[in-house]
């Protein structure tokens, strides 16, 4: 029988990104304040976009879908061995990034592109034979994902230089399109579960124009690149997301903070692409400011809130986040204001720095409250194989 470690997607991913999410800053963040060497050969500022959209988010991502698919379908997304295949692989990739020279630099492209390709495999043979069509778009944008990635590594070896800023832009929009398409579904949707009383609200058109005017900045961002008429796409996604959260009444979560934290990640979305729209349309703000509200706020946030919740759902635990990982989901939030007020020139510089030092706290946390969560088996089967009669589930 396998470890429970490899029974479900969510258990390796979500634990070897919490721990790679610290550890990834704390190299950066050594880089930054102690003059510490860079990390490898490539440009240092996108090695730390890289590692953290194609390192950190890609393992959540993958986690996340791998176990969610089993639900939609009731199939298995992958088997152990599989699992354990894909898992191997992110690690050996991020090895070779930390590690410079730990392999070729061929050798580390080929690992590194392979893995969100043999993810969408995955997520095909239990989507495609189950005619789930409503996912199928998963499909399509974990091979886009993959199509960035090798416009980064094209820049990494010197084929297209520049190319990896780009990606880069395409990339944070791209799980930006993914955090309001999915956050769309399963926040309201946790919310007016747990709270029944509070009146969520959805409109169909609304979920489509949000979504739709998101996706549609990268093709606008590909013919016109910063144009000041960027910035109407900007604000129209950034208008839509707004609305479309506030109609799930993000204040009545305050007392539960397994929702609280996915309300207050979400804003940061239409935030974001609102800075960004200010800044190309040439009224204020810097292209960093938007772009750190959409990584640590959003990004970061929605992975922290999100695998808080699905690791204590999925290992039959009470939804219920442990009082410390309460601070961890606090942490994250002042990590994204603090790298604000620095990339706005409101803040001192240290404040770079501690948003990086609120990072590893969020994610610590995270790992040390919840690595015997993941590694254990779940805990109603564990209760029931301790008590004759009862039926264990699988």
């Amino acid at each position: 029988m396998a470890p429970p470690l490899l029974s479900i997607g969510f258990r390796p991913f979500f634990l070897v990104a919490s721990w790679f999410a610290v550890l990834v800053m704390v190299v950066w963040v050594s880089f930054l304040t102690t003059g510490a060497p860079a990390p490898g050969p490539w440009d240092p500022i996108l090695w730390h976009g890289h590692e953290l959209l194609f390192g950190f988010t890609a393992a959540v991502i993958a986690g996340f879908l791998l176990t969610a698919a089993q639900n939609w379908t009731k199939r298995q997304t992958c088997t152990p061995r599989s699992l354990m295949v894909l898992v191997t692989l992110w690690l050996a990739a991020r090895l070779g990034f930390l590690v410079p020279g730990a392999m070729p630099m061929w050798l580390l492209t080929v690992l590194d592109l392979a893995f969100f390709p043999l993810l969408a495999i995955m997520l095909a043979t239990a989507l495609i034979p189950a005619e789930n069509r409503r996912n199928y778009a998963f499909i399509p944008l974990l091979l886009a994902f993959t199509v960035l990635n090798g416009m980064i590594h094209a820049d990494f070896h010197g084929v297209a230089p520049g190319l990896g800023s780009t990606s880069m832009d395409l990339a944070i929009w791209l799980i930006t399109v993914l955090l309001v398409f999915m956050g769309g579904r399963i926040i309201p949707f946790f919310t007016a579960n747990r709270l029944p009383g509070l009146g969520v609200r959805q409109w169909p058109w609304l979920n489509w124009a949000s979504t739709l005017s998101t996706l549609a900045i990268l093709p606008v961002y590909l013919v016109i690149g910063r144009d000041p008429w960027l910035a109407v796409v900007l604000t129209a996604a950034s208008l839509f997301t707004l609305v479309r959260l506030l109609a799930w009444k993000p204040w009545g979560t305050v007392r539960d903070p397994l929702l609280w934290i996915l309300h207050a990640s979400y804003l940061f979305i239409p935030f974001g692409l609102g800075l960004q729209a200010a800044y190309v349309g040439g009224i204020a703000g810097t292209w960093s400011a938007g772009v750190h509200l959409l990584m640590i706020g959003a990004m970061g946030g929605l992975c922290l809130g999100m695998m808080a919740r699905v690791a204590l759902g999925h290992s039959g635990r009470p939804l219920a986040a442990p009082p410390l990982m309460v601070g961890g989901f606090a942490a994250i939030l002042l990590a994204a204001a603090a790298r604000l007020l620095v990339a706005l020139g409101v803040g001192p510089a240290w404040l770079m720095g501690a948003s990086g030092v609120l990072w590893m706290v969020a994610f610590a946390l995270y790992a040390v409250l919840y690595t015997p969560i993941l590694l254990k088996p779940r805990a109603d089967t564990a209760a029931a194989a301790r008590k004759p009669g009862m039926t264990v589930r699988n």
